[in-house]
């Protein structure tokens, strides 16, 4: 059950949540040049939140568009590639927490731009059931194949409530959406729990969301330690592949509008901190060969819960 409390923590059950309702406070304007995180500092705010951390992750792939390398990653070999659409559930002892909220076969047809792409209707399906059995909604940005689920959806006044917006998604989502479809109104809004914050923002035991403007003005990443220890950073569309980390090469789109200084700046920093913290484990919301190599590597599961 979720309950307003004095002290500006949402509780979802035992899982606690940083957040504010409605309008928040604008904590600090004005991102440093570059872009610089502390995985120390990370690590330490996932531990704020005092409760059990997750105890593992699964990701859904619910559709693909088919591309090519170089589509992806700017450079590369014009080689046949699967971008993978899909969505994240954190798993607690006693319930879950999603990251990302996937599309309806409607906002899928616009990323196909006339062609008709891959979409798995049983996918789709189970995300939606693991939407409406989650505790809290994250969304690492405000493009339509990673916030439609609760946005154009008939469920989107049950969800609203439970999923947290940054105020520059929300903003985004309001005036400027990728489709007419994720447009919210100002009282469509009102409804979503509306976040504000400077570089972190602890939202429940093990998870820390990191601000990272460039992909879209509302981009976050999403770190998530387990009860294991195991790491995971959930990077969303900082790269569409992991060879973008690894090459420190952006994407080659000609409709895409992002902030390439801001993006290359993280792809760097990201690059960096896979050679540092090899144990971590960065993932790209649609890279295909990751997340097979990952399943069969036992880091992710394969279906939702």
């Amino acid at each position: 059950m979720m309950r307003r409390i004095a002290s500006a923590f949402l509780l979802l059950g035992a899982t606690a949540a940083l957040a504010l309702h409605g309008p928040a406070p604008i904590l600090a304007q004005g991102a440093a040049p570059g872009f610089a995180a502390s995985l120390g500092d990370v690590r330490s705010l996932a531990a704020r939140i005092p409760g059990r951390r997750p105890v593992r992750i699964n990701v859904l792939k619910f559709a693909e568009s088919r591309r090519t390398k170089n589509f992806s990653v700017k450079g590369a070999a014009a080689e046949p590639s699967v971008q993978a659409r899909t969505a994240f559930q954190l798993v607690f002892q006693d319930g879950t927490v999603m990251v990302d909220a996937g599309m309806d076969r409607q906002v899928h047809a616009f990323f196909g731009r006339g062609v008709e792409e891959p979409y798995d209707a049983a996918a789709a399906a189970q995300l939606e059931r693991a939407l409406k059995a989650a505790r809290l909604i994250l969304v690492t940005h405000e493009h339509g194949d990673h916030v439609a689920g609760v946005i154009h959806t008939p469920l989107a006044t049950e969800l609203a409530p439970k999923t947290m917006l940054t105020r520059a998604q929300a903003q985004t989502l309001r005036t400027a959406p990728q489709m007419p479809e994720i447009r919210l109104s100002e009282q469509d809004a009102s409804r979503y729990v509306i976040v504000d914050y400077d570089r972190y923002l602890p939202v429940a035991p093990g998870i820390v969301l990191l601000e990272a403007p460039g992909h879209t003005p509302g981009s976050q990443m999403v770190y998530v330690a387990l009860e294991s220890g195991r790491e995971y950073l959930l990077i969303g569309d900082a790269a569409w592949h992991m060879d973008g980390v690894r090459s420190m090469a952006g994407k080659d789109v000609p409709w895409l509008i992002e902030d390439t200084g801001a993006v290359m700046a993280q792809l760097t920093w990201l690059n960096g901190l896979a050679r540092r913290e090899p144990d971590l484990v960065i993932v790209a919301s649609h890279d295909e060969d990751e997340r097979l190599a990952l399943i069969r590597k036992g880091a992710l599961g394969d279906r939702f819960e």
